[in-house]
């Protein structure tokens, strides 16, 4: 609701801003109250019956200085997973001028190189819509650790 007053006045917060971002990181804990969202009910599509639950998805909107916090980390991940060379080449997210539409057509590329090689081709599709979902966060924890570097108050700021 004041995102227009925070940009106003982003030259006089910048420090403040990255003060927290810093004592987030550094302490491990990505404080509570940042946590809280007002969750809105959506109609998924407007023909849908207004009385059927199911036909409602949820938004969570949260504060702006959690969505801020959440860039700068997101940012500062992507840059140690690049500097690094920890993303796989053929990952479509989280990585600059990749999309859905160029895993597409990456695929598409494959498919015509085997069919012009002669060579047989399968494949197989997966809906992945909701995979966040459904992850175990131990395993995810785990892997940031042992395969990404992630370690210590950081690690315990994505635990928390």
């Amino acid at each position: 609701m004041l995102t227009w007053l925070l940009k106003e006045c982003a030259y006089v917060l910048v420090t403040t801003i990255t003060d927290i971002v810093n004592f987030s990181l550094t302490s491990g804990q990505f404080h509570p109250i940042l946590k809280e969202s007002v969750i809105s009910l959506l109609l998924k599509k407007s023909t849908l019956d207004k009385d059927e639950l199911s036909n409602y998805r949820s938004i969570s909107n949260f504060s702006v200085v959690s969505k801020i916090i959440n860039r700068i980390v997101k940012s500062c991940l992507i840059d140690h997973l690049t500097s690094n060379k920890l993303l796989n080449p053929h990952q479509s997210a989280y990585g600059k001028h990749h999309s859905t539409e160029t895993a597409l057509l990456y695929i598409h590329d494959h498919l015509i190189n085997a069919i012009g090689s002669q060579k047989v081709s399968c494949l197989c599709l997966l809906d992945l819509s909701a995979a966040f979902d459904t992850i175990d966060h131990n395993i995810l924890i785990s892997r940031l650790s042992s395969w990404f570097g992630i370690h210590d108050s950081v690690l315990s700021w994505f635990k928390s």
